[in-house]
C-alpha cells in the first residue's frame, strides 16, 4: 500500500515538473502530445499545360494519368512537376487490316512508288492521327504487308469484321484505297481487280463506280489526264489549281467544320439532315484526297 502511494505522488509530482520546467523545448514536447497538430493535407493543386492543346488545367499534385477537360486526352502528371504526352505504340485492328490492305494494294502492279507511300502517309497521318511511335509502327507494317502472301480477300474479310461491317468507315477505307490507286495518275488492271474485290467484300458494289469516278475518268484509265473531274474538285472545295497546298488544306478544314454533322446532332436536326452532312463530309473529303493525290 506504501509503494502504491509512493507511486502515484511521483507520477503527479513529474507532470507538474514537466509543465513549470524552464525549458521550453521540454514543454512544447509534452503539450504538442497532449495537443497533436492536424495532419498535413498532401493534396496541393497545381497548374499544368497539357501537353495536346496546351490549356492550363489544375490538378492534385500528384503523379499518375490526369485528364484535359478542354481537348479530351489524357497525359501523365511525372514526379518532376511537368506533363507528358501517353506513349501510345498499339495500333487498332481496324487501323491494322487497313494499312494491310494499302500495301497489297501499292504492290498491286509489281511496284511501289514514291508517291504511293507519300499517298498512304498522308492517309495515316490525316486519318488516324497517330503518335510517333504508332507511325513508326503502321510504316514498318506497312513495308512487311507488301512482301506478304497473305490473301487480300482475308485482309478485307478481317477489316470488314474488325469495325462491324459500319459502311461509313468502309466506305472511307474503299475512298483512301482508290487515291492510293491514283497516286501514279492511273488505274493498273491489278489494281482494279483489288479494288473491285474489296468492294464486294465491303457490301459496296453499288457505290464502287461512284467513288471510282471520283479519282479516274475513262481516258485516265487510257493513260490521259482527268483534268474536267479534277476542276470539280477544285470548285468544291472553293480553290484553284494555282493556289499553295497549306491555303488549300485551310479551306478543306474550313468546310469540313462548317459542314460537320455533330453540329447538327447538337443543335437536334433531322436524320435526314444529318444524312446529307455525311454525304457531304465525304465528298469534300474525296476531293481534297483527290487534289493533294495529283500534287504528291
Amino acid at each position: 500500500m506504501i509503494w502504491f502511494f509512493l507511486g502515484l505522488f511521483f507520477s503527479w509530482f513529474a507532470a507538474i515538473a514537466v509543465l513549470f520546467f524552464p525549458n521550453k523545448k521540454l514543454r512544447r514536447n509534452f503539450q504538442s502530445r497532449r495537443n497533436p497538430r492536424p495532419a498535413a493535407n498532401w493534396h496541393k493543386r497545381v497548374g499544368v499545360h497539357c501537353p495536346y492543346c496546351g490549356t492550363r488545367v489544375v490538378i492534385d499534385d500528384i503523379p499518375g494519368n490526369w485528364s484535359c477537360p478542354d481537348c479530351g486526352e489524357t497525359f501523365t502528371y511525372s514526379t518532376d512537376g511537368q506533363a507528358y504526352k501517353i506513349r501510345r505504340s498499339q495500333i487498332d485492328p481496324p487501323v491494322m487490316w487497313m494499312v494491310k490492305m494499302f500495301a497489297r494494294l501499292a504492290k498491286a502492279d509489281g511496284v511501289v512508288t514514291e508517291n504511293e507511300v507519300r499517298q498512304v502517309d498522308q492517309i495515316v497521318r490525316q486519318g488516324f492521327r497517330p503518335s510517333e511511335d504508332q507511325l513508326q509502327r503502321i510504316m514498318d507494317l506497312f513495308n512487311e504487308s507488301r512482301y506478304s502472301d497473305e490473301p487480300i480477300t482475308a485482309i478485307a474479310r478481317q477489316l470488314y469484321l474488325s469495325v462491324g461491317g459500319r459502311r461509313d468507315i468502309l466506305g472511307d477505307a474503299l475512298t483512301a484505297l482508290f487515291a492510293i490507286a491514283a497516286a501514279d495518275g492511273r488505274l493498273h488492271p491489278q489494281e482494279g481487280a483489288v479494288l473491285a474485290t474489296a468492294a464486294n467484300i465491303f457490301g459496296m458494289e453499288n457505290e464502287y463506280e461512284a467513288i471510282k469516278a471520283r479519282f479516274f475518268s475513262r481516258s485516265a484509265e487510257s493513260g490521259t489526264s482527268a483534268e474536267a473531274d479534277l476542276d470539280a474538285c477544285y470548285r468544291l472545295l472553293g480553290a484553284s489549281g494555282n493556289e499553295s497546298d497549306e491555303l488549300i488544306k485551310k479551306k478543306y478544314r474550313r468546310l469540313i467544320r462548317e459542314n460537320h454533322p455533330d453540329r447538327l446532332v447538337s443543335r437536334g436536326a433531322s436524320e435526314e439532315s444529318i444524312r446529307r452532312a455525311n454525304q457531304k463530309v465525304a465528298e469534300i473529303k474525296q476531293a481534297y484526297e483527290r487534289i493533294m493525290a495529283t500534287r504528291a
